[in-house]
């Protein structure tokens, strides 16, 4: 039984096949996919330094401004040094408290979606069944974003993973349902790594918190600069679409 919770769906995905679409030259394809919230669908940047700032100054500390703490967390990740020279009793409490902050309604709210995001992920439904997930704790926060946004009916449905990363992987399993033609899309190296465990195709997105290189190096099968990459790919047919067998050898 999964242990993720959903919230928001359209229509149960136990026993429903991935739909097909006719694409280009009028051969068939189908895919489902597995579309990571935080990164791919809106861009965080903004709020994760706000949370940096407010859980800096509850802690005394000095901040850093906002072009060097997002490098530092794409190249770094989320253990980097955001805190230079401060002891592990302060980081513990900076950790805590940013993580609260970043979990609040009032930030996760104003996650803002990409530009053009709810014509590509129209796009993708078009190819196939998409679920949303999120490693985060505010599922219902980001479920309002999408309703707000207006691409809610995009997704079948929508998880928020267990906090355990080791269940992680069995829950993409469950989400793809079998499905070998399923393409995790994420922007997260733990979300990459899960997809590799799951044996499913690992999407890496770079325009998130991780650079290309990080999601090279987690696992990832291919990376993209964002989902209208992706969504290209399979249209055009691109050949390491062919080669993880989720479009056939027809596109070639």
């Amino acid at each position: 039984m999964m242990a993720a919770k959903s919230v928001g769906t359209r229509k149960a995905l136990d026993g429903r096949p991935s739909s097909s679409v006719t694409v280009e030259r009028g051969r068939e394809t189908h895919v489902r996919f597995i579309i990571e919230f935080d990164g791919p669908v809106a861009d965080i940047a903004a709020v994760c330094y706000e949370a940096f700032v407010e859980a800096v100054g509850a802690v005394g500390w000095s901040k850093l401004d906002q072009p060097t703490f997002w490098r530092l967390v794409r190249t770094k990740g989320w253990d980097a040094n955001l805190l230079p020279g401060a002891r592990p009793i302060k980081i513990k409490e900076y950790q805590r408290v940013f993580a609260e902050r970043l979990a609040s309604d009032r930030l996760v709210e104003r996650s803002a979606p990409r530009p053009g995001i709810a014509g590509v992920l129209r796009a993708l439904a078009k190819h196939g069944a998409c679920s949303l997930v999120t490693t985060g704790l505010n599922v219902e926060g980001r479920q309002k974003v999408l309703a707000r946004a207006g691409f809610t009916s995009c997704f079948d449905r929508v998880e928020a993973l267990n906090a355990d990363p080791r269940r992680r992987p069995a829950e993409l399993a469950v989400l793809a349902d079998g499905d070998r033609r399923t393409i995790v899309a994420a922007a997260s190296e733990i979300l990459i790594r899960a997809a590799g465990e799951a044996d499913l195709f690992a999407a890496g997105i770079s325009n998130g918190a991780a650079t290309k290189t990080r999601l090279q190096q987690a696992g990832a099968d291919v990376v993209y600069a964002d989902l209208q990459a992706v969504a290209d790919s399979l249209t055009v047919g691109a050949p390491d679409m062919i080669r993880a067998g989720l479009l056939p050898q027809s596109f070639s």
